[in-house]
C-alpha cells in the first residue's frame, strides 16, 4: 500500500489532531441530500447499475479530498494514495456481510470487480473482517428508508479511524431524484470544511454533462 507519513510536529492541525484525539467519541457527521437526477436518468438509459455508478462517484470524489485519506496508525498519522472501499451486502437469509473492493478509476472494471466481490458475500455465512485494511471507506446502504439523520455504531476502543457513508432510499421529488446521504468522520482527521468539499466534488461528480 502506498502512503506516506504526515509530520505532526509540523501539520497544521497538529493542535486539532491532539484535542479530538482522545475524545471517547471522536466522529462526527452531517446528513444531506445529493441530487442524482441527470446520473438516474443518464444509468437507466445506458442499462447501468446505479447503486454501483455512484458508489464508483463517491470513491472518486474521495480521491480529491486528502483529509479522507488520512488514517491514525500506531500514533502516527499517514496519507494513503488512494482509498477503496467495504458496503453492507443483504442477503436471501436477511443477514447481512462486508464486501471488500478495490477502488479502479475506470468504471467498467470497478463494475466487474465490485459485482464479483457482492455476490460472493451473498453466497457466505457470517461476517468476513479485514481489520487490516485500512484505506477503505466503510459503506452502508438502506434502500428502504428515505433518512434525515443517522447514526452508526462505534467502539468504544479508539482504534477506529475510518470515515462512514451511508446511502438511503431515493426521493422523487417532482423532477428531481434525491439521494439521501449521511457521512461520519474522525475529528482528529477531518473538519466540517473537508466534509463540504467532499460533498461538494461528489455531487460534481454527479452531475452529468449532457
Amino acid at each position: 500500500m502506498n502512503k506516506s507519513i504526515i509530520d505532526i510536529k509540523t501539520w497544521k492541525r497538529k493542535d486539532h489532531y491532539y484535542f479530538f484525539k482522545e475524545f471517547e467519541q471522536p466522529f462526527f457527521g452531517v446528513n444531506t441530500a445529493l441530487n442524482c437526477t441527470d446520473a438516474y436518468h443518464y444509468c437507466k438509459a445506458n442499462h447501468i447499475p446505479f447503486f454501483l455508478f455512484y458508489l464508483h462517484k463517491s470513491l472518486k470524489a474521495i480521491q480529491q479530498i486528502k483529509e479522507f485519506k488520512y488514517r491514525i496508525e500506531r500514533d502516527l498519522v499517514f496519507e494513503y494514495q488512494q482509498i477503496s472501499g467495504s458496503v453492507t451486502v443483504l442477503r436471501d437469509d436477511e443477514t447481512f456481510g462486508f464486501a471488500y473492493f478495490e477502488y479502479y478509476e475506470d468504471f467498467s472494471l470497478f463494475m466487474k470487480q465490485t459485482k464479483i466481490a457482492i455476490n460472493a458475500v451473498k453466497m457466505e455465512k457470517g461476517l468476513t473482517m479485514r481489520p487490516e485494511l485500512k484505506n477503505i471507506i466503510h459503506y452502508t446502504v438502506l434502500p428502504g428508508i428515505q433518512f434525515s439523520s443517522m447514526q452508526h455504531a462505534y467502539s468504544t476502543s479508539g482504534q477506529d479511524y475510518i470515515p462512514k457513508i451511508a446511502f438511503g432510499k431515493f426521493n422523487f421529488r417532482e423532477e428531481e431524484v434525491l439521494l439521501p446521504l449521511s457521512i461520519h468522520v474522525h475529528h482528529a482527521l477531518c473538519d466540517g470544511l473537508h466534509l463540504a468539499q467532499y460533498i461538494d466534488c461528489y455531487q460534481q461528480e454527479m452531475d452529468i454533462k449532457k
